[in-house]
């Protein structure tokens, strides 16, 4: 479009967010997309990208200001790009995170949001220090993250969304960075047990007396890994570290997969939790990781296995199984694509199909099949909208979209999680 000249400078009112938080300008039906941006603000825009059908640009002046712009509280924000909407206030970011929801049903789905019960977003208590769970990248004696769609690394001193015990141990770390073969660290951490895993990622054997000085620092550290050619090396503590969730407890290897906000998983659990009921005794846990929902819903009256495909998850919920007495729970470690071909042949009667999948949703066989084993109830837990929206638009057929809710999993970023109770139509 000849009106937009990459480099070139231009004010553009914005009239929207899209699914990413981006500011939306339009000039005639052209859309401009500008992050950093709130709806109702004029701002001078440099044009960064300019195709046949929509352009991109950041902002270089704010004219007109929202009400419902912040004051940034982090250094890195332009640069990071990890909280993409840390400039828009909490408040405005849960309605449009509800507002994109609805789009992306109605759109991707083909859903009439009218005729469904959709709840506000449910809100995170903490908006900042709730990640659990970081992975700082290590480069030229700089460590951090790197920028969004780059190779670019961001020095990182703080970061706000983190537990603030791995900012101190950051601290500690950068000071005695040099030389040590470190490309990479991920921390752990078990909100309620006050339990700590560091991994480094290094081509060299890490200091032993770097390891004790790091442990005195912090008494929370219970577990420190090298990871080395590809293998994990217990250089200090424990093999695991332990979380609690709903008064049970589980075990976190250096690689499992966790929720990254423990209590704002507790919140989505919970109702889980309480759309089972004690007619629902035959459960199938898809995508069951290692085996949180299995273990939270279980009792001696249920017949529940859960299924994933990653081997070391499997032996995590079997180990957690123990830990919390319910030797009835079945895991399998398989793929889902290959497990309900299975299940349809035996003609299993199941109550429940609780599907907590990957980004990429539930693939497209494996909706089929579902859609002829007909549970009588399907409670899907996802974490990206356009895919959720994909598979309700196939598992409708026999299915009722009972309800929808968003949870603030990931505040002050544009990313959102839901539950949703689907029940078999009567006829």
């Amino acid at each position: 479009m000849d009106e937009f000249v990459e480099g070139k400078n231009y004010k553009l009112s914005i009239i929207h967010q899209d699914h990413y938080g981006r500011g939306i300008a339009k000039f005639n039906r052209y859309p401009i997309f500008i992050p950093y941006t709130l709806p109702g603000e004029l701002i001078e825009v440099k044009i960064t990208k300019s195709k046949k059908n929509f352009a991109e640009g950041l902002p270089e002046k704010l004219i007109t200001v929202s009400n419902n712009r912040v004051k940034i509280p982090c250094e890195n924000f332009y640069v990071c790009g990890g909280c993409d909407i840390m400039h828009q206030k909490y408040e405005d970011g849960l309605k449009m995170k509800k507002r994109n929801l609805l789009e992306i049903l109605y759109k991707f789905g083909k859903i009439d949001v009218t005729k469904l019960k959709i709840n506000n977003v449910v809100k995170c208590d903490d908006i900042f220090n709730y990640r659990n769970k970081v992975t700082f990248h290590v480069k030229d004696n700089k460590i951090g993250f790197y920028k969004n769609e780059t190779n670019e690394l961001i020095n990182i001193d703080e970061c706000k969304i983190i537990n603030d015990k791995f900012n101190k141990i950051l601290k500690y770390i950068k000071k005695h960075l040099s030389d040590s073969g470190i490309t990479e660290i991920v921390m752990r951490y078990g909100t309620y047990t006050d339990e700590l895993m560091i991994i480094f990622k290094s081509n060299k054997n890490i200091d032993e007396q770097f390891i004790r000085n790091l442990v005195k620092l912090n008494k929370s550290v219970k577990s420190i890994y090298l990871l080395k050619n590809s293998k994990y090396k217990l250089i200090y503590g424990e093999k695991y570290i332990h979380e609690n969730l709903l008064d049970k407890t589980f075990r976190i290897s250096p690689d499992s997969f966790f929720q990254v906000n423990t209590k704002q998983a507790e919140k989505m659990f919970s109702k889980v939790l309480k759309y089972i009921n004690s007619d629902d005794k035959n459960i199938l846990d898809l995508y069951c990781g290692i085996g949180v929902i299995s273990l939270i819903i279980n009792n001696s009256r249920k017949n529940i296995i859960g299924v994933d495909i990653v081997k070391n998850a499997i032996e995590d919920a079997n180990v957690n199984k123990v830990l919390n007495n319910a030797s009835k729970v079945e895991f399998v470690c398989e793929n889902v694509s290959n497990i309900l071909p299975v299940i349809k042949r035996a003609k299993k009667d199941l109550d429940v199909i609780i599907l907590d999948p990957p980004r990429t949703g539930i693939d497209k066989n494996s909706v089929n099949i579902i859609n002829e084993l007909l549970p009588k109830k399907l409670i899907y837990i996802s974490c990206n909208p356009v895919t959720l929206a994909r598979d309700l638009k196939t598992l409708k057929e026999n299915y009722n979209v009972e309800e929808i809710t968003p949870y603030d999993m990931f505040p002050i970023t544009h990313h959102i999680e839901t539950v949703t109770l689907l029940t078999i139509k009567e006829n």
